[in-house]
């Protein structure tokens, strides 16, 4: 812990003013698009509702704790983070302990709710990378003492997440990592040999499993089967026309009215475009954009090694979630059941979004307060 919270920087008002509001509308359009599967799946239009506005207020106040822990003190518990974060993603795969569904064991249950430990190997992963290469900055000069221990740890980390099965984190961390490698001076000679020694790896992975393939070719023509592989496409699809310029206005789509699958999760963006309109997109879009701004600018402005990695870990982790989620429901890329950072319902998702904040806020206010006035202007 810092040995003086009095000595710290306010948060930075225009980063925490993106996260609330971006929260203020998640609650919005959560009741808007869960009400009616609520009240027929639990007999109870509020209860997800219900739950949400006691997650939201829970992640928040994570955020604060890990804002107030000095990010240098993870810098010194990595490794054991590190190997308690790996422990839970190997338990879950056991049955009894973890749970299954629809086919997949990616979770806990503990007092009626469901946890999944990959969101935490996610901060996780972005404090070891940026550890290794403040730590051992010369080390990267060469491939065997610089790249291929991070990859080996990626590595263990991509297996339990395939063994899941769970491909869409484990190419979104092997996406985060060749970023964090990319900015944290690892030679591009070495970059590019691994992506043409792990680029067909990779390929097979995905075309080992008849339902990726089938995914895939959906994304290429969902109209080709509009009532099976393409459905989610389709009906997105058809959210975000319907919603023309200005929306059918909140609480009044039709899509999420049991045409649209996961509605409230994976495709409230679609919802978005509904009753929000081209108008509410694009506003949207620009706070998030406002947020990662905020995010590199402050990692430009660090002079610390590890705190700029780390800034840049949680920041290009959030934003390529973001463009996933928007991608797929926009039909600019395949589906993939991947929450919109801060707006999707679910509580492992938001408590992950807001560790990642919250190590973001831990670095700005720990920034010497001339630059943080600077920040701010």
């Amino acid at each position: 812990m810092s040995g003086d919270v009095r000595r710290l920087a306010p948060f930075d008002p225009l980063l925490l003013g993106c996260v609330l509001i971006l929260l203020t509308v998640s609650l919005l359009m959560v009741a808007s698009a869960s009400m009616s599967i609520s009240a027929v799946r639990y007999g109870d239009a509020y209860r997800i509702i219900g739950h949400w506005v006691v997650y939201v207020p829970l992640g928040l106040g994570l955020l604060w704790l890990v804002a107030r822990i000095d990010v240098d003190w993870w810098r010194s518990m990595v490794m054991p983070i590190m190997g308690m974060a790996l422990l839970l993603m190997l338990l879950v795969l056991i049955p009894g302990v973890g749970s299954e569904i629809n086919g997949a064991r990616r979770w806990y249950s503990l007092f009626g709710l469901t946890l999944q430990p990959v969101e935490i190997i996610k901060p996780v992963v972005v404090i070891y990378m940026a550890y290794y290469m403040a730590a051992f900055p010369d080390r990267l000069r060469r491939f065997s003492t610089g790249l291929a221990p991070m990859m080996v740890v990626l590595g263990m980390v991509v297996l339990l997440l395939l063994l899941q099965p769970d491909f869409g984190s484990s190419v979104l961390l092997a996406a985060l990592c060749i970023a964090m490698w990319f900015v944290g001076g690892v030679p591009l000679r070495h970059l590019f040999l691994m992506l043409v020694s792990v680029a067909p790896l990779g390929a097979a992975i995905m075309l080992a499993e008849p339902y990726r393939v089938k995914r895939f070719l959906s994304f290429l023509d969902p109209w080709a089967d509009p009532l099976g592989s393409g459905y989610q496409l389709v009906q997105s699809m058809l959210a975000f026309g319907s919603g023309g310029l200005h929306g059918a206005g909140l609480g009044q789509g039709v899509q999420k009215l049991f045409y649209l699958p996961e509605p409230f999760t994976d495709f409230i963006s679609a919802v978005i475009g509904e009753e929000l309109g081209l108008l509410g997109m694009l506003a949207l879009i620009m706070i998030y954009g406002l947020l990662f701004w905020r995010g590199l600018k402050l990692a430009r402005q660090t002079k610390d090694t590890f705190q700029r990695l780390v800034v840049v870990g949680c920041v290009v982790l959030l934003a390529t979630t973001f463009f996933i989620n928007l991608a797929a429901a926009m039909g600019v890329m395949p589906t993939k059941g991947m929450p919109m950072p801060l707006m999707s319902y679910g509580g492992s998702a938001l408590f992950g979004n807001c560790i990642l904040l919250g190590l973001i806020f831990s670095v700005q206010r720990r920034q010497p307060y001339n630059a943080h006035r600077e920040a701010r202007a």
